[in-house]
């Protein structure tokens, strides 16, 4: 057994990028089933299932893979966060050599000293390693608090100042650099969205395995060819990105999401870093088909404020988020002419229900709370959401859930009179939904209200189009 070890720079994501690099290079020369990546925190130890005999092929492959991949600046001037000279500062020259002996042994940790590589390597550097660690640039502030005069020429005291953003460049041996770049390549996600450039790594909290590694290799060449085209506000990028990739549910399952976005001008800058767990997102895309298109549809019709709320249900399992996202989704996917409404999932609503408020089949599934919530979704058909915000904002210790139900339970009767199609609940059906709110008060409230605003499911519209012909109204 071969092990080497991430030189424990204090970047996640840069040591990362190194053991994902050491691995592929594994891979290629070794096959898949040879090569495992296992967190140490704060590093990671890269094992090769091999004798130690065979490291100096390990050498030849990864000299061999620069020489193929690496020898123009094609790859890094693609990658975000490397421009310039610090693109052609990785490129590998033709009789150019590296090895990996001084992955062998374990850098102690420690803090860098003044000029040293953040990897310290002692050996030739290259500089502004944004692309590999977005730790290195300073925030891009919008209101211009780091913007700095700087001389148009430094060696000149007389030449203009121009506004420029300050840069915080940190050097790091080529070796790990060329490493780093092979496992962006090769396991990051990187696409657009609207003028912003994105890349997204898998941060493994266990031990990886050459086979998953390899589904992520394969993984990865799909979002590439997605470009998010709206401007969606960059805290739902997470989500919409999971979204995209519904078949990542099980292949991301494991690992944490590193995400940097950055903007290009005058330079790369950092627009925002995420480091977020992503098993509640997960869980969501598993849960059913529905879900993902869900998201399509908010996307669609651009209903932003729909889909953060949907977002903060999802990764916070914020039950008061719930609701509020019913009524912006119903709100905002309905066409704002004509009598349409858009309305949510039945099995979209089921999982809100189960999933994230925890509320029981019992009451989720009563005929009583369903035949009431069938009067209240007439009302949101008919885009009068009066009485749905009357519920969703009732409190136990006052009459307003009662009161609320009795008003509309008059309104329904007299739009019966009036000859319209409405279904209305019995006088039983009312009793029982109360005694269910006095048994659990919040539960009954949220369901009644998400069942409203959900499409019929099928044994509902069974129901509507037997009334219809029977003419029961």
């Amino acid at each position: 057994m071969l092990t080497l070890y991430t030189p424990a720079t204090g970047f996640p994501d840069l040591d990362v990028k190194i053991a994902y690099g050491l691995t592929r290079v594994g891979i290629e020369a070794f096959g898949i089933e040879s090569v495992a990546i296992h967190y140490e925190g704060g590093f990671y130890r890269v094992t090769f299932d091999i004798d130690k005999n065979d490291f100096e092929k390990l050498n030849k492959m990864f000299n061999l893979l620069c020489q193929r991949l690496l020898f123009s600046t094609y790859i890094p001037f693609s990658t975000p966060g490397i421009a310039g000279r610090s693109a052609e500062s990785v490129t590998v020259n033709e009789n150019e050599s590296f090895s990996l002996d001084f992955y062998k042994s374990f850098t102690i940790i420690a803090k860098n000293k003044k000029g040293e590589n953040v990897c310290r390597h002692e050996f030739d550097h290259i500089g502004n390693v944004i692309g590999f660690t977005v730790a290195t640039s300073f925030h891009n502030k919008r209101d211009g608090v780091d913007i700095q005069l700087q001389y148009k020429n430094p060696k000149d005291k007389n030449s203009p100042k121009l506004p420029r953003r300050p840069t915080n460049p940190k050097n790091i041996c080529k070796t790990c650099g060329l490493l780093a770049l092979l496992g962006i390549w090769y396991t990051s996600f990187i696409f657009n969205v609207a003028r912003k450039e994105v890349i997204v790594i898998p941060i493994p909290k266990g031990n990886v395995s050459g086979r998953k590694l390899q589904e992520i290799f394969a993984l990865q060449h799909q979002i590439r060819k997605e470009w998010f085209n709206q401007d969606i506000p960059q805290v739902l990028i997470p989500l919409v990105f999971l979204s995209k990739i519904p078949s990542s549910a099980d292949i991301l399952k494991g690992f944490d999401l590193f995400i940097a976005i950055l903007s290009r001008k005058q330079g790369y800058h950092v627009d925002r870093i995420f480091l977020i767990p992503i098993e509640n997102y997960l869980k969501f895309i598993r849960g059913t088909p529905y879900n993902i298109a869900t998201i399509d549809n908010i996307l669609t019709q651009k209903a932003y404020a729909a889909l953060q709320e949907l977002n903060n249900t999802i990764y916070n399992l914020n039950k008061t988020s719930i609701l509020k996202f019913a009524r912006l989704y119903v709100q905002e996917t309905s066409p704002k002419k004509g009598d349409w409404v858009n309305l949510l999932y039945p099995e979209t609503v089921r999982y809100l229900l189960k999933e994230v408020a925890m509320i029981s089949l019992e009451i989720i599934e009563n005929p009583a709370l369903g035949s009431l919530a069938r009067t209240l979704r007439y009302f949101i058909r008919e885009k009068k959401y009066g009485y749905a915000d009357d519920i969703r904002n009732a409190r136990k210790e006052s009459r307003d859930f009662e009161e609320t139900i009795a008003k509309m339970l008059r309104e329904g009767r007299l739009r019966l009179e009036q000859k319209e199609q409405i279904h209305l609940p019995t006088d039983e059906e009312v009793k029982k939904v109360f005694r269910l709110a006095n048994e659990d008060f919040e539960s009954t409230k949220l369901a009644l209200v998400m069942l409203a605003f959900s499409f019929p499911s099928r044994t509902e519209e069974t129901m509507e189009t037997l009334e219809e012909i029977q003419g029961v109204k």
